[in-house]
């Protein structure tokens, strides 16, 4: 059996005004108590872990760190984990939070896939973010990367933000596919409650782009990283041939995985876990007792299906409905009926695939299927 390993680091430089991660403005005494506690989890989830293939140390901005505790935390999962020869190893980036030395240390460690959180080339859409970086700077953060024997680069981009012009977008997507990363992700901005950016589009103060634009922006960045040479292999996620981000395909698929960090998930024999997202109470459960579980669920029958769905129809390749039971199979084919008929959903052999169409209404579309199941 194989699985993964996610490491979870909640500090930031600052928080952005639409963030609603798990995260907070880095402290020095509180960071060095977390990463106490997060090497002690990691010993501690170790018991019966499978063969890992991905690890991916996520945030938060993990580059924050000092390059000497990263190597603790890589020292301590190698110490203590059956380590895959080809595993992928990555490690979420901010740009102005590396250097050619930091960058050296990553590579010495056996990180080998980095991933920079970009999120735009427009310098006013990144002072609007609240973002800490330029554009100038995401160009040398690449540059850096390179230099130091990066040879899987990935860049996020956000795109619907207030105010936003389609050309804008497709500047961004532009300028990104000229720094040659390996993998691009293109994320919707999704406003989510109590942050700030919500707080500001309640009251008037920014009003967001319209659905037409939205979908302009979608597809247009679909379009341009195609005829850079770029596979689109999940709704938001594009990749040069064999650079697809490998730890989050086997989330997609159902693969088991260990969470470690506050608010961490796990998955593994059919039980899903949370860790406690409260940093310091995480911290005071590791010190004292073997974890830090908040939930846990055992996922039945019907909520793995559940989960085939909304997980599988991101993918590109959709759902295989062959490895399903016959009966179960017929009933998502009965499901998507309608949705088929809209051009929302196609089936290819024995495989339910959302369109492109599909894609920029999935969410509508999964709960669809999902309710014509029950």
């Amino acid at each position: 059996m194989t699985g993964s390993l996610y490491i979870h680091i909640p500090f930031c430089l600052s928080k952005c005004n639409y963030c609603d991660f798990n995260s907070i403005p880095f402290k020095q005494q509180l960071a060095d108590r977390y990463i106490h506690a997060l090497i002690t989890e990691i010993k501690n989830q170790s018991k019966d872990a499978p063969l890992i293939n991905t690890v991916y140390i996520g945030g938060g901005t993990p580059t924050i760190l000092d390059p000497s505790q990263i190597q603790k935390i890589i020292q301590k999962i190698r110490q203590n984990y059956n380590i895959s020869d080809d595993a992928e190893i990555s490690i979420e980036a901010n740009p102005g939070t590396l250097d050619r030395t930091k960058l050296e240390s990553f590579i010495i460690s056996g990180i080998n896939r980095i991933s920079i959180g970009a999120q735009s080339f427009i310098d006013d859409e990144l002072a609007f973010m609240g973002r800490r970086h330029t554009a100038l700077i995401i160009d040398i953060s690449v540059s850096y990367a390179r230099e130091a024997g990066f040879t899987n680069i990935s860049l996020d981009l956000i795109y619907g933000l207030p105010k936003q012009k389609v050309q804008q977008w497709k500047d961004n997507i532009a300028k990104a596919i000229l720094l040659k990363p390996d993998h691009i992700s293109t994320y919707e901005l999704t406003v989510e409650n109590g942050t700030p950016l919500a707080h500001d589009i309640i009251n008037g103060k920014y009003t967001m782009p319209d659905e037409d634009d939205i979908s302009e922006m979608y597809y247009c960045g679909i379009d341009a990283l195609s005829a850079a040479g770029y596979i689109q292999y999940e709704i938001s996620n594009f990749a040069k041939p064999g650079y697809e981000c490998r730890h989050n395909i086997n989330y997609w698929n159902r693969g088991e995985y260990i969470g470690v960090g506050s608010g961490a998930h796990s998955f593994c024999s059919g039980v899903r876990r949370s860790n406690t997202r409260d940093i310091k109470k995480y911290c005071e459960l590791i010190e004292t007792s073997s974890d830090a579980y908040e939930d846990q669920e055992i996922i039945d029958e019907k909520g793995a299906l559940k989960e085939i769905i909304f997980l599988g129809l991101r993918k590109c390749e959709g759902i295989d409905l062959s490895v399903l039971p016959n009966e179960v199979s017929e009933k998502i084919k009965k499901a998507a009926s309608d949705l088929v008929r809209s051009s929302l959903v196609c089936f290819e052999d024995e495989r339910m695939k959302l369109t492109q169409k599909g894609f920029i209404l999935s969410s509508e579309v999964i709960v669809r299927v999902l309710s014509g199941i029950e």
